[in-house]
């Protein structure tokens, strides 16, 4: 059993497997994460000799178990609801797989390689779905919001490998996986990824400022400002995509009831409801039923639009309104932890190395980016896959950075 416990090739390929079947295939991509946890937990009480945690070691594994804890008063007071402590177990579970891929860290490449694998079997996907079958909005095997969110953060997994590996056709195979992803993700139609691919951009390219230099740096910034000019210019859903999110402003803004029921001011209004349940709660939040109940009382108020309860359990449609209202103060507090100490661990990583470490440190950032913006008007780390992959793609990079010399990775620092 130690010998499965102590191999990096298994590891290596459970990593890789995560992103190559992420939307290529029904939620299979998951599997990895369950082998990765089971072995993970024979780790735990099998071996003995483990490595010693580090405080940034600690500090994340609190930040897993802390937001898993928040769920506990709502799940209580809702009568013990199972569909609370699914919103965040992965995390808990997460706390395995980290001990795990500290002592027995994949390689850095295999994450680059199943990102770029996982990028083209999304596009070929999304093209049969646009081509063959007429979907105007692709899905993959998920809903086209969720699809166009993941289809972002492998965009944003494979784009550094251009940067991590010397190998020139590796590095042309990155940039195809880039590409790849970004035409899925448009075919999505999802208005926020769109939005979060311009300030992604600027960020690994003001990282990577000095090695591009000042005017290869402009060209960049440039291409980066007129990616969504041309983008809308081109692609038919890109365009009616954003010309249904002016209308939706637009009509908002009218104060008349009916035209505020769109995509975007409904978000508004749950948005609202959000805020009003986390003063009633402010420290633990509101369980689903006590939410409803708050959102029929501010629809007879007229405070809310009714069509604010057809959505199910109040949900505000947002990372963040979705943990004040839920999960009160210590919510939103787990939930920025979540997305700040790796983020914050890896922007310094990026920031003081060089070479393939800077690389993948890169890339740790913008998949916590990525995730931060696309939080702003969705709550993607509730879905079974989404969480699944962010959990273990955190750790993953985290354990590769924590250990570089057992993770292939040169000319870098382990992390403190």
């Amino acid at each position: 059993m130690e010998r499965w416990i102590n191999n990096n090739k298994l590891t290596s390929w459970m990593v890789f497997l995560s992103l190559a079947l992420l939307l290529a295939t029904p939620g299979v991509s998951v599997a990895a994460f369950a082998i990765l946890l089971l072995v993970g937990v024979l780790f735990m009480f099998r071996v003995k000799n483990k490595p010693e945690l580090t405080f940034t070691d600690k500090l994340l594994i609190v930040t897993l178990l802390f937001i898993f804890l928040t769920v506990l008063p709502p799940f209580v007071s809702d009568g013990f609801r199972g569909r609370y402590l699914d919103l965040t177990l992965r995390y808990l579970l997460a706390i395995p797989v980290l001990l795990l891929l500290l002592n027995t860290p994949p390689k850095a490449g295999w994450l680059f390689g199943g990102a770029n694998v996982g990028a083209v079997g999304a596009l070929l996907l999304a093209l049969y779905q646009y081509f063959y079958l007429g979907m105007s909005r692709v899905d993959g095997f998920l809903y086209s919001i969720n699809f166009g969110y993941l289809a972002c953060a492998l965009a944003f997994l494979c784009l550094p490998g251009i940067w991590f590996f010397d190998n020139n056709l590796k590095r042309a195979f990155s940039l195809v996986g880039f590409v790849s992803a970004l035409i899925a993700m448009l075919l999505t139609g999802t208005k926020g990824a769109y939005i979060a691919v311009p300030p992604l951009l600027a960020i690994m390219l003001f990282i990577y400022r000095k090695e591009i230099g000042g005017k290869l740096l402009l060209a960049c910034l440039a291409a980066t400002v007129s990616l969504p000019v041309a983008s809308y210019v081109a692609i038919p859903q890109v365009e009616q995509r954003f010309h249904v999110l002016i209308s939706d402003i637009v009509n908002y803004e009218s104060a008349n009831q009916e035209a505020a029921y769109t995509s975007a001011g409904l978000r508004l209004e749950l948005w609202k409801a959000a805020i009003s349940a986390f003063k009633q709660s402010p420290v633990y939040g509101l369980n689903y039923n006590q939410r409803e109940a708050l959102n029929a009382d501010l629809v007879e108020e007229g405070i809310v639009i009714p069509q604010v309860l057809t959505v199910s359990r109040g949900h505000a449609h947002s990372e963040y309104f979705e943990a004040l209202a839920g999960r009160g103060a210590l919510g939103l507090m787990a939930l920025l932890m979540l997305f700040l100490v790796p983020g914050v661990i890896f922007l310094r990583k990026a920031v003081q190395s060089e070479g393939q470490t800077k690389a993948l440190a890169v890339t740790g950032v913008a998949f916590v980016g990525g995730f931060m913006i696309y939080g702003i008007s969705e709550a993607p780390l509730q879905g079974n896959v989404m969480s699944s992959c962010y959990a273990l793609t955190v750790v993953a990079i985290y354990a590769m950075l924590r250990r570089p010399e057992e993770s292939g990775i040169t000319a870098g620092e382990r992390v403190p």
